[in-house]
């Protein structure tokens, strides 16, 4: 598979700026260190082996901070330095869906923001699940993104961004779908969006049932002793199961509740 040209970069970097064109007026910033220290991100060698941090300038897409990319990736962090979201591109699997998920999924995220109550606005936490990339092997990869403002406008719309970009591959079978997901104060107000329906849902990825069966998952119940403490039959929770599984094209059950502790859905 073709990588892509350079026009097609400059022009998925031109609807990324787009998307983000919506943040007024500026934010006070602190130094690099500082957003660390608050994160309390002190320690590269206790970060996931797999994962990329990044402190991005949402009004330029501009990185201010890398990590791990060497280990994670083998690229030089000063690559993504000087280059930015751009860079981020030219790695992308260049199939339609996956290269145009950039520019939709910040959309996605600038929306969901602007929908909830601007008290809640700068708690958000944002999730990008499915993109897919090439390694300098030229070997693809799933990734989730997950994102959360450090810095904000005047409307609670956040213009700097600690992001961390995890390896996914391990989880997944097979992805037919992107999707986002946006929390705001641990889940008191949630929204959705899959790249099939292409519109945002005030709703999470699973059903209230759902997260029930998740929920006993995570503790290790079996599907008959789930079925008896939720007073449901136990094909009906290998149904929800399932459907989870499909949802996040997850390699299994153990995969599926690992998928979504990173996704935030279960703590």
């Amino acid at each position: 598979m073709e990588p892509l040209s350079k026009n097609s970069i400059e022009l998925l970097f031109s609807k990324c700026l787009d998307a983000v064109s919506q943040v007024a007026g500026n934010a006070t910033e602190k130094s690099v260190e500082k957003y660390l220290q608050d994160l309390g991100f002190f320690c590269i060698a206790s970060t996931l082996p797999s994962a990329v941090y990044q402190i991005l300038d949402m009004r330029t897409l501009n990185f201010k901070f890398v990590a791990n990319t060497e280990l994670a990736l083998g690229i030089h962090p000063d690559e993504f330095i000087e280059k930015g979201i751009q860079k981020v591109l030219t790695m992308m699997v260049p199939t339609i869906q996956n290269v145009s998920a950039v520019p939709e999924l910040l959309q996605f995220m600038y929306n969901s923001i602007k929908e909830a109550p601007r008290e809640i606005r700068e708690s958000f936490v944002a999730y990008g699940y499915g993109l897919q990339y090439f390694r300098p092997s030229k070997k693809p990869f799933h990734s989730l993104v997950q994102l959360i403002g450090l810095e904000f406008d005047e409307e609670g719309l956040p213009t700097v961004c600690f992001m961390i970009d995890q390896d996914i591959e391990h989880l997944v079978k097979k992805l037919d779908n992107y999707l986002g997901r946006v929390s705001f104060r641990k889940g008191d107000f949630v929204t959705t969006f899959f790249s099939s329906e292409m519109q945002l849902k005030k709703q999470d990825i699973f059903s209230d049932r759902e997260i029930d069966v998740l929920k006993m998952l995570l503790r290790g119940y079996e599907s008959k002793q789930i079925g008896e403490r939720l007073f449901i039959r136990s094909n009906t929770v290998d149904n929800h199961r399932k459907n989870m599984i499909r949802k996040l094209g997850a390699r299994d059950t153990t995969a599926l509740v690992q998928l979504t502790k990173l996704l935030g859905i279960l703590k």
